[in-house]
């Protein structure tokens, strides 16, 4: 094979804390060099001890305490692998690696919350004249708001694996890159190509993933207060389900549309079996984490293929999935070949309000059942619950709260509504005139973005800090917890009262399953 000369350095906007290795990052160095190009690089600043100097970096390190505070997530160490956090300056080490490498261009993986600190990344190249793609899911959803930037030349919406190896032969041979499907072309400052998105590829004809452009410092991450190393695999692409706060409904409607295909796509068992075995041979990997949207969003064939095939592996292993897709067969075999936690997605406890808003159509019945099916078969769970969608009161959030009550989830997360570009309750929420059009979406932002008359910012603030206490602490406790909802100083007192009776209790919880 002829190899090409191009340099090509990838940018991963991370945040501390923020931990999970890119798995569309290490599918597209592998891709890039199956067609020859070997001069690739990446900058990732996730093992930065410091949070950096943006607001949503500092907003995030809090964000990530105040869940550990509430018992949402374990406590770990990393020196208990033997690990250090980098102490300097993530920026200044960008510019020494831009400096030293010199690459044609940069190559970012953007989402809307990681926006702000790729354009802080980038302000720092901007007179080294350095080309950049842009691509991920913000990108895909606002490209002409991307390319506004003197920073980025060109925009991928959708799938990057075939665009991205047409632009970089494009570019390795002095060609204009134009017409590359899946591309948006700036020159001048001014787009000059809106190229259509091409088919949806086969996802079994890419190459095993290339973690080796990771510093093998990001291969260790935390799950349930403990250091693995642990790798990311996708065995889906894409979601058949319609979340309305998602962005995966809109790949599907602009992939049916401009490409007339699915996006929504599955691996075959044998090819998922060859990238396992290689990757964890290759890096030693002791945890998968399947990455896929819904995991379980499988046929029962499809699902013993699957047991059958990851029982040769016997690694402890974590996914997400609905509570609709749980049985107590598939409990069971999953317990059986090593699937040591689930996130499920509850979502909202309003049956009415998750069907027509929030865009999940199953009973609570079902919800608490998958929960107990779990916790019988002895997996951890997770319940992810979100506070604050347009048009909620204070009434709905606590349909929520009773619901959480009932189900037998080792762990709870309560997250903010983030009204992402894209999807069909941002618009909703535009049309409301809830939020300016300009807002820019931001899951480290802890306070709601909306202006809402059913509820106020600061209530929906407050219930989100509160949940665990709301959903774990008996009855008795709510008049307090009331109280502990507000930031004046008797609140703030109350809550801390509060937290340490509910860390007590979270403690015997969590032992009981470890």
């Amino acid at each position: 094979m002829e190899i090409k000369h191009l340099k090509i350095l990838f940018l991963y906007p991370n945040l501390h804390m923020s931990t999970l290795i890119p798995n569309g990052i290490a599918i597209l160095s592998a891709v890039l060099k199956q067609n020859g190009f070997k001069n690739i690089q990446l900058f990732d600043p996730t093992f930065y001890q410091s949070p950096g100097d943006t607001r949503a970096m500092k907003r995030e390190k809090s964000r990530y305490e105040a869940r550990e505070k509430m018992g949402q997530v374990k406590p770990f160490n990393y020196g208990d692998r033997g690990i250090e956090l980098k102490k300097s300056d993530m920026f200044s080490d960008f510019v020494v690696k831009v400096d030293s490498f010199k690459p044609d261009i940069i190559i970012a993986s953007i989402l809307e919350d990681t926006w702000p600190i790729f354009l802080k990344f980038m302000d720092l190249t901007k007179d080294k004249k350095i080309k950049c793609l842009a691509g991920g899911v913000f990108p895909s959803s606002v490209p002409e708001k991307v390319l506004e930037k003197d920073c980025v030349d060109y925009v991928c919406r959708g799938e990057g694996e075939g665009a991205l190896v047409d632009l970089a032969n494009a570019l390795e041979e002095g060609k204009d890159p134009k017409n590359i499907k899946n591309l948006w072309v700036k020159k001048n400052g001014k787009i000059v190509a809106r190229n259509s998105i091409r088919p949806a590829l086969d996802v079994n004809n890419l190459p095993v993933q290339d973690l080796s452009i990771f510093e093998d410092i990001s291969l260790h991450r935390p799950m349930m207060g403990k250091i693995y190393r642990m790798a990311p695999v996708e065995t889906q692409r894409g979601c058949p389900y319609a979340c309305r706060f998602c962005n995966s409904p809109e790949k599907n409607e602009f992939y049916n549309k401009e490409s007339a295909g699915r996006f929504f796509r599955k691996r075959t068992m044998k090819n998922l079996h060859t990238e396992l075995k290689e990757i964890i041979s290759k890096y030693g990997i002791e945890y998968v984490f399947f990455i896929t949207d819904t995991f379980l969003a499988m046929s029962e064939k499809e699902f013993d293929e699957f047991c059958e095939m990851y029982s040769e592996f016997k690694l402890p292993f974590y996914m997400h999935t609905r509570p609709e897709t749980i049985t107590e067969r598939r409990a069971k075999k999953l317990a059986e070949v090593g699937c040591h936690k689930v996130n499920i997605g509850v979502e909202h406890g309003n049956e009415k309000f998750r069907t027509e808003i929030v865009g999940r159509n199953y009973k609570n019945e079902v919800a608490i059942k998958s929960f107990e099916l779990m916790w019988d078969a002895g997996i951890s769970t997770t319940s992810n619950n979100i506070l604050g969608f347009p048009d909620e009161t204070r009434d709905l959030i606590f349909d929520t709260i009773e619901l959480v009550r009932k189900l037998k989830s080792d762990d709870i997360n309560a997250f903010t509504f983030i009204p992402y570009q894209g999807t069909s309750l941002r618009i909703m929420c535009e049309e409301k005139k809830y939020l300016d059009k300009k807002t820019l979406a931001n899951i480290y932002e802890t306070n709601s973005l909306l202006n809402m008359p059913s509820i106020s910012k600061n209530e929906i603030g407050g219930l989100v800090k509160t949940f665990p206490l709301y959903t774990r602490l008996p009855r008795s406790y709510w008049k307090d917890i009331k109280i502990a909802e507000s930031e004046t100083p008797e609140g703030k007192k109350v809550y801390n009262e509060l937290l340490s009776i509910f860390r007590k209790q979270y403690s015997s919880v969590a032992l009981a399953r470890d």
